[in-house]
């Protein structure tokens, strides 16, 4: 049991403590609740409980971060793109408490001779086109260029129905166009893009896209501020939500990436300057928590002021 802080939680946007039973979480409330239940419970010293963030698109390349690293910044969960050879071995690395989600590349040569090997992969976009019956496997699909997007979305178009049953998701390593915010948000299919570079999110959203992220800064707060600075920013709880909940989702676990009773305790201690409700624009953002808006604060992601920390927990220190 932990008390004496704050909690990311919908289920209780005021709550200070949190408890956990068998790896799940077992109670959301306040501190009062917390101690008279467990008077030994763990004093948060006033620090920040989120659900643990998701790296929703690590291709696993020369240089790219290890387990290790992902975890001391924050991250619980990533989704892994690389040959069988590299998720193994980077699967073999990884700290217990990182939950790998793999997704083998596969060619589309491999794919015709010998159909889908796994219930998860990966594969570039060519080799996806080239397919000439597409597999029941929840597919990965890596995009490099709008060009190469406009023809895999004219090729799901066709199989919306198999794409959407067995989770297909595309990988887009480039700053999408306006043309394509329409037939993403129709298409069903999730979507996975870095923030940090100029993307129309705001629209995409509003078209309906189901948006995770991937990762190129290191820090997860500092992708999450990406996406909320910037002509075409969103609200802080939208990309937050893209950095836990929405990723879950593209990878089939519609009930990961929340602080409830009965979710995984997959959750993360931070230190915060302080916690507010910020949107996209100055204009109409509250800078401070209005109880009667009933939604959780997170931490300021304005440009001058500092990321939070990860604060370690006793037992993982």
């Amino acid at each position: 049991m932990y008390f004496g802080g704050d909690v990311y939680s919908s289920v209780d946007p005021f709550a200070t403590a949190l408890g956990t039973k068998d790896g799940t979480v077992s109670f959301i409330g306040s501190d009062e609740a917390a101690l008279a239940s467990e008077p030994d419970a763990i004093n948060l010293d006033g620090d920040f409980l989120t659900p643990g963030f998701v790296h929703a698109g690590l291709t696993l390349r020369e240089g790219a971060p290890d387990g290790d690293r992902l975890v001391e910044s924050g991250f619980t969960h990533v989704h892994v793109l690389g040959s069988a050879e590299a998720v193994q071995d980077f699967s073999d690395r990884a700290p217990k408490t990182l939950r790998i989600v793999a997704y083998p590349q596969i060619s589309a040569e491999a794919s015709e001779a010998a159909g889908p090997t796994t219930d998860r992969a990966s594969i570039a976009a060519l080799d996806f086109l080239r397919l000439d019956t597409l597999p029941e496997t929840a597919l990965y699909i890596q995009v490099e260029s709008n060009q190469r997007l406009g023809e895999v979305l004219d090729r799901v178009r066709d199989h919306a129905a198999l794409a959407q049953r067995n989770g297909y998701r595309l990988l887009l390593n480039f700053s999408v166009t306006e043309d394509f915010i329409t037939p993403l948000g129709y298409s069903g299919i999730a979507i996975t893009l870095d923030p940090a570079q100029q993307q129309p999110l705001a629209q995409l959203l509003s078209a309906g896209a189901q948006v995770s992220w991937t990762n190129s800064q290191g820090s997860p707060w500092a992708t999450v501020r990406s996406a909320v600075v910037g002509e075409n920013g969103i609200g802080a709880r939208a990309a937050f939500n893209a950095a836990t909940r929405f990723a879950h989702r593209a990878a089939g676990n519609p009930d990961g990436g929340v602080l409830a009773p009965g979710a995984d305790a997959d959750f993360v201690r931070w230190q915060v300057e302080r916690l507010v409700v910020q949107v996209a624009d100055a204009r109409v953002a509250a800078w401070s928590t209005d109880p009667r808006s009933g939604t959780p604060g997170l931490p300021e992601l304005s440009p001058d002021v500092a990321l939070p920390t990860r604060i370690a927990f006793r037992e993982d220190a």
